[in-house]
């Protein structure tokens, strides 16, 4: 199943979603208790990142669960004036449901944007003679208004990060 009752996307439940996440946390935030803003979490970890067993990005989920994807773009969400998450941007539709996505991954301590860089980065580090773990963070929205969702998929990361300790962000951003 794809799609859960609370709306989360999900991998389907089977050997390789099993094997691929040891851990994987699903929330469902309101703003202020308001509904209409419900930010939807997926953080979902694994502590071996080689060949087949990797994070599977939401390109791959959303499709699978009858989606289609019509804006994917990379770009930053700022967290300190030294640092931003590289983050990709997702508007997926089905039917009448639009969602507007913000994930980001990280393979070890890099912060890979396309599936290619994840597959490099796990690859050098394979060369170097380690394996890296890796982590898919996932906020999305459902909504009609894109720049609204994407602001308050933006502070939501920003909080979250803001009020994660010390190896809470190091689990979602690695060492920055």
């Amino acid at each position: 199943r794809y799609l859960t009752e609370s709306g989360l996307v999900l991998p389907p439940e089977d050997q390789l979603s099993r094997t691929l996440y040891e851990q994987l946390l699903t929330r469902v935030y309101a703003e202020n208790g308001r509904d209409d803003e419900s930010v939807m979490l997926v953080l979902a970890y694994s502590s071996v990142q080689e060949g087949r067993l990797q994070v599977h990005r939401p390109e791959v989920c959303y499709p699978a669960a009858g989606f289609s994807i019509i804006e994917n773009t990379a770009e930053e969400i700022p967290i300190t004036k030294d640092f931003a998450i590289p983050v990709r941007l997702l508007t997926a539709d089905r039917g009448a449901r639009r969602e507007y996505v913000v994930y980001w991954t990280r393979v070890g301590d890099s912060m890979p944007v396309r599936w290619f860089d994840q597959r490099l980065m796990m690859a050098k580090a394979n060369l170097q003679g380690s394996i890296p773990d890796g982590l898919l963070a996932r906020a999305s929205i459902i909504g009609t208004d894109r720049d609204a969702a994407f602001a308050t998929l933006t502070r939501f990361v920003q909080t979250m990060v803001a009020s994660t300790g010390k190896q809470g962000r190091t689990m979602l951003i690695g060492p920055h």
